[in-house]
């Protein structure tokens, strides 16, 4: 019985990993930037951002924090998208600061930079388009 209930944990222990995020397991994408020279920030560049995620998987992407933005009274999380085709950096809305809260508050000090699960729409607000947070897992350490 007893080699049964060690096998059985054997088993259970094993197939946890199975289900781990292989971000876990993986260095992360080499970051071959799309815009060597120039101001990521931008509208212009920002726009092409927004075209170029609009119709792909979140999964697709890594994310790694880089800082937080005020602009007037929106609130931004820049956030490194990084695949193994390209890295760029986007301005991402937050006004729902759940998760965030205490990040937001050391700006990222002493918190890992990526970004686990982060959850993202592109959705206009005030009249302009925006990539904006919806959701994150977790944040990787």
């Amino acid at each position: 019985m007893k080699k049964i209930a060690l096998f059985l944990l054997v088993i259970l222990f094993c197939s946890a990993f199975y289900y781990l995020p292989k971000h876990y397991f993986s260095s992360p994408p080499e970051c071959h930037a799309l815009m060597v020279n120039g101001d990521e920030l931008s509208a212009n560049n920002q726009q092409q951002f927004r075209d170029l995620i609009r119709n792909q998987a979140p999964k697709k992407y890594r994310y790694f924090f880089q800082t937080f933005l005020e602009e007037g009274d929106q609130h931004y999380m820049i956030t490194n998208f990084r695949s193994e085709d390209a890295c760029f950096e986007v301005k991402v809305l937050v006004d729902k600061w759940d998760k965030l809260e205490n990040m937001r508050r050391t700006n990222g000090k002493s918190y890992p930079e990526e970004l686990y699960g982060l959850e993202w729409e592109i959705k206009s607000v005030n009249g302009e388009e925006e990539v904006v947070y919806v959701d994150m897992h977790k944040i990787i350490d």
